[in-house]
């Protein structure tokens, strides 16, 4: 195989993730991508690939993972946007990066581009980054004085993104969440992270796993690891009422849900020409015989559950994106349905294999593997298997010419 780059690789972690950002990432605690020798990025890099796992927020939405994402690459403080941040009640500027990560970036041939893989609700994640390098926000630049303008919203970045991956992601919305709102059940799930957030994030163990929703008030980072100081949740009343008051585009609960991916996120976003997007899936579930499906053992004790519930969820006001009649609807990885992993419905795709042909500006379903949710973290998979995916994967973009 002929190789023609070996552009840096970006692994975006999903929700209640963690990256480099946080103590829990290291190699001898519990990184996100694999644990002790299951660690993927440490292998990659004895393979020469240059690998980056960025902490963006365990619990934020994707615009706000994007723009945590840009200031971390490039440097600088964060920008969440003028208008965004008035119009979803929380503030406009976040944490300050000293250097970018990869601050290069586009200004050598090394890093002349760059890959990233999202993870889970990194899926939505890396299509949120892609769509604001690719045409940047017009509600921004309409909204914002030009001198006061991020660079990201501006647009024209598109050409640093070599690939767009999503391992698992939730692309086209989970059945799972839902189910939940369905319930109405996400204003307490939202109640309880933000409980978690306002006792702990001020402590020692915002420094082993930081919630980063300082956006909305909560949290700072600590420097002594001898600060027990746990705040009165009630004194973020406030910032609970804001964040419940977003139930579309940036609430990452609501977010994970089909109809709100379906209706209000993927209808905004634009694929970019000159980047190849690959949709990695995995599932572990088989017919019932009763037109369901069921998981199967050995899985993740949530991603049995899980799995069952997608199983035999049809709804009928999804029934228009094809749940109850797709089966690919009910195939899951045990929080993801197959169909919910895949390309954007709104979005050119194809069916394809390592073997194929590949063109930028236009989505691939890879063979799924078989596999729970978390097989990517390597945690559920068998570790070598796990580690030769990652390398196949790798090595057909490092044989993929620039567009």
């Amino acid at each position: 195989m002929e190789y023609y780059n070996n552009y840096p690789v970006v692994f975006i972690h999903g929700l209640t993730g963690w990256g480099d950002g946080d103590l829990l990432n290291d190699k001898y605690i519990m990184p996100y991508f694999g644990w002790g020798p299951r660690n993927i990025p440490a292998h990659l890099e004895k393979l020469g690939y240059e690998c980056y796992t960025p902490t963006l927020g365990p619990f934020n939405s994707a615009w706000d993972r994007a723009c945590i994402f840009w200031a971390w690459l490039m440097g600088g403080t964060v920008d969440f946007g003028k208008v965004h941040s008035e119009k979803h009640g929380h503030a406009r500027y976040g944490k300050t990066f000293e250097h970018g990560a990869i601050e290069d970036l586009g200004k050598t041939e090394a890093h002349k581009k760059m890959n990233i893989l999202g993870h889970s609700f990194g899926g939505p994640t890396v299509l949120e980054i892609a769509n604001l390098f690719g045409q940047g926000s017009a509600e921004e630049r309409e909204g914002t004085d030009p001198e006061d303008l991020s660079p990201l919203f501006k647009g024209g970045h598109g050409h640093l993104l070599h690939t767009v991956t999503t391992l698992s992601g939730v692309n086209n919305g989970t059945t799972y969440s839902s189910l939940a709102n369905q319930f109405h059940l996400i204003p307490f799930g939202n109640m309880y992270i933000l409980m978690l957030a306002t006792m702990f994030n001020d402590t020692p163990i915002g420094r082993m796993y930081n919630f980063n929703l300082q956006q909305w008030g909560i949290g700072h980072q600590i420097d002594s690891l001898m600060n027990m100081r746990f705040p009165n949740p009630l004194k973020y009343i406030k910032a609970l009422q804001k964040l419940s008051k977003n139930r579309g585009d940036d609430n990452i609960l609501y977010e994970l849900t089909v109809e709100v991916m379906q209706e209000k996120i993927l209808p905004q976003q634009k694929i970019i020409p000159s980047t190849y997007y690959f949709a990695q899936r995995a599932y572990k579930t088989k017919g019932d015989g009763l037109g369901h499906q069921i998981p199967l053992m050995p899985l993740n004790p949530i991603c049995q559950m899980g799995g069952a519930v997608i199983g035999y969820y049809t709804p009928k006001h999804l029934r228009k994106y094809g749940v109850g009649s797709d089966p690919n609807w009910q195939k899951s990885d045990g929080l993801v349905p197959l169909t919910g992993q895949s390309a954007p419905l709104n979005q050119p795709y194809r069916e394809a294999d390592y073997d194929d042909s590949f063109v930028p500006g236009m989505w691939y379903n890879m063979p799924p593997v078989w596999g729970d949710h978390v097989w990517w973290n390597n945690i559920t998979s068998e570790m070598f298997h796990c580690f030769q995916h990652y390398e196949r994967m790798l090595e057909l973009y490092r044989s993929l010419p620039d567009a």
